[in-house]
């Protein structure tokens, strides 16, 4: 969602100066009854049992029919067009009233899959979440084979989650904003929409001092690459994603169903590994359009201004963003129907994952608000000697170790510790999994000798319960191989880091951020050997992969990125 904010008066005419009509947008109030009532009245037959909000764009105006006028096309054919004095306008401009037309202030970009219904529902939701009057603002673009139920339930959410009213939302949405008598006439000349005309618009109406603009994306084809592109480079826009209602229970319903508790815990589970993909996965180079030259021109100014790299981060950025507002606001809606610090299975499991999520994305803080309430919920309902508690006092010590909170940490694994040899014996994974991590704390606290010792203990467990080439072992290896680099064995420690490598990348990927931890430490080891060229080349490996997976601003790309920094002064000296 762009948003800028603006001066237009929100009771003027709906027919004012041509600036003014190019802005003006249908509320989101018409357009989930007036004009949801239109396409049920006009029904094709064959479609006579098909719900009117599942019917797609292209199916209510088939801009390939040149002779014959759909839903659209019908409102403005006998209108005279305010912008060119020409007969056939634009559908935004037959419509009077404040309560059904007026300065758009939500651009609305989707792609094929969704219907109408979907997106007013998140409209809708936004208006209601954030006070405003669905009447009176927005502005919107998609493509044409969404369904007029994916439009709406994205209008409706957007007004809910906003607490807008719907009579004063006013969404401009290319089908209903752009004179469809026009774009025929040019396709009757065998011509296409200049890709020039629809940038100078665009821009216009984001860059406007005279109102308010949002865009409510849910990814992405190339127009609405241009559409994020434009809206990342100016000042004061704000892009915000909302999801229909039945997408949104969908991803929920798939983070509250990870497997199991210790699987999901140790990060073993391929719903995190795939969500931490898609947090990562915009490619603009890969985005598509029904006309090559619109391709082509988008790209080409993508590249000229910002560069794919710079682009692609920035909108895994923006997406991630959103992922962390989803899943916060999905915690927060459980916890405040559980009476108070009650015990509810649904509710503590889900904050489990959450927690998970947050951790591998580095949101430390949220990550152990969601922890707590597992914590205490757990321990209210099965006491602090309980099997179950196993799992809080790690995943709490996992981020306070991250935090750099080494004795807190260790504090929760010694009794996680004695809890697991209790429960199921001293050569198990789940004892083995303690060791592990308090072995990792030593090293960071450079107490070599201990870490040793309690790696190598974990090592021995995992390479007989799980395998010589198992992940976890492997995991072990590398952390045993750095408490060597500290202990300067640099030799030593550079055969188990090669030693660890194919299996991290048969088991994560070549770009996965555990082959990033292991490219960070071989640099390491190259530098402290002297061998700085080397240890660049592993670095900025490294980097890249963080960079896109994890973020410009997560705690490890920085640290990475640090350490690039003090080498470079080092091999300037």
């Amino acid at each position: 969602m762009i948003q800028k904010d603006l001066h237009i008066d929100p009771h003027s005419s709906a027919k004012s100066d041509k600036d003014d009509l190019d802005l003006r947008g249908v509320s989101v109030h018409y357009l989930a009854n007036d004009f949801i009532d239109e396409v049920r009245r006009r029904k094709k037959w064959w479609k006579f049992f098909c719900r009117a909000e599942n019917y797609k764009i292209y199916e209510i105006e088939d801009l390939s029919n040149l002779d014959e006028n759909g839903i659209i096309r019908e409102k403005g054919k006998d209108a005279t067009c305010p912008i060119d004095g020409r007969q056939g306008a634009a559908y935004v401009h037959t419509l009077q009233g404040n309560e059904h037309v007026g300065p758009s202030s939500i651009m609305l970009s989707y792609t094929w899959e969704y219907t109408i219904g979907d997106i007013v529902d998140v409209l809708a939701n936004y208006c209601t979440n954030n006070n405003l009057n669905p009447k009176k603002s927005t502005f919107g673009s998609y493509t044409w084979r969404y369904t007029i139920g994916d439009i709406l339930d994205v209008l409706n959410n957007y007004c809910t989650t906003n607490n807008l009213n719907p009579k004063e939302v006013y969404v401009w949405i290319c089908c209903l904003c752009v004179n469809q008598h026009r774009v025929i006439e040019k396709k009757r000349n065998g011509e296409d929409v200049p890709f020039k005309e629809f940038e100078s618009l665009f821009f216009k109406r984001v860059t406007s001092n005279d109102g308010t603009l949002d865009e409510t994306g849910i990814f992405v084809p190339s127009v609405v690459i241009f559409e994020l592109f434009t809206a990342s480079q100016t000042d004061g826009c704000k892009v915000t994603i909302e999801m229909p209602s039945r997408e949104r229970k969908d991803f929920l319903d798939g983070v509250a169903k990870m497997e199991n508790d210790y699987v999901a815990m140790t990060g073993d589970v391929g719903h995190i590994k795939k969500l931490l993909g898609v947090l990562s996965a915009t490619n603009v180079e890969h985005a598509k359009a029904l006309y090559e030259s619109d391709r082509t021109d988008i790209l080409r100014i993508v590249n000229k201004r910002t560069g794919y790299a710079k682009f692609n981060i920035t909108i895994n950025t923006l997406i991630r963003k959103w992922f962390l507002r989803l899943i916060e606001d999905a915690a927060h809606s459980k916890l405040e129907v559980v009476a108070d610090g009650e015990y509810d299975l649904d509710c503590a499991r889900f904050h489990l994952h959450v927690g998970i999520l947050f951790r591998h994305l580095g949101e430390y803080n949220l990550a152990l608000d969601m922890y707590n309430v597992n914590f205490m919920m757990i321990e209210k309902e099965f006491g602090v000697d309980h099997y179950y508690m196993y799992y809080p006092l790690v995943n709490i010590a996992l981020v306070l170790g991250d935090q750099g909170k080494y004795e807190e940490a260790l504090n929760n694994y010694t009794i996680a510790l004695i809890i697991a040899d209790y429960k199921w014996g001293s050569d198990h994974e789940r004892v083995a999994y303690i060791l592990y991590n308090m072995g990792n704390v030593y090293r960071m606290q450079r107490k070599y000798d201990e870490a040793i010792d309690i790696l190598n203990r974990a090592l021995a467990i995992r390479k007989e319960e799980l395998g010589q080439d198992h992940w976890k072992t492997a995991l072990t290896l590398m952390s045993i191989a750095s408490v060597l680099r500290g202990q300067e064995e640099y030799e030593e420690a550079m055969k188990k880091y090669q030693q660890v490598m194919p299996i991290v990348e048969w088991e994560y990927g070549s770009d996965g951020v555990e082959m990033a931890g292991v490219l960070f430490n071989i640099a390491g080891t190259l530098k402290n050997q002297g061998k700085c060229m080397d240890a660049m080349e592993k670095y900025n490996l490294s980097l890249a992969i963080t960079e896109k997976v994890l973020g410009m601003n997560h705690a490890e790309t920085i640290r990475i990125r640090n350490s690039i920094e003090i080498l470079k002064r080092e091999m300037q000296t």
